[in-house]
């Protein structure tokens, strides 16, 4: 299964969920430096 089909009807909220949850699980193993500077890539992915 892949995650578009994971994705699909799943709200906003939800998806938001599952994403601080990841965010926590993944503190577990890296500093929260690391996790932010993963999400500013990421971001700046997203412009373009």
């Amino acid at each position: 299964m892949g995650i578009k089909h994971f994705l699909i009807g799943m709200t906003r909220k939800e998806f938001m969920d599952q994403f601080f949850d990841l965010c926590k699980q993944a503190q577990e193993d890296m500093p929260p430096k690391v996790i932010a500077e993963i999400l500013r890539d990421y971001a700046e992915r997203l412009d373009g």
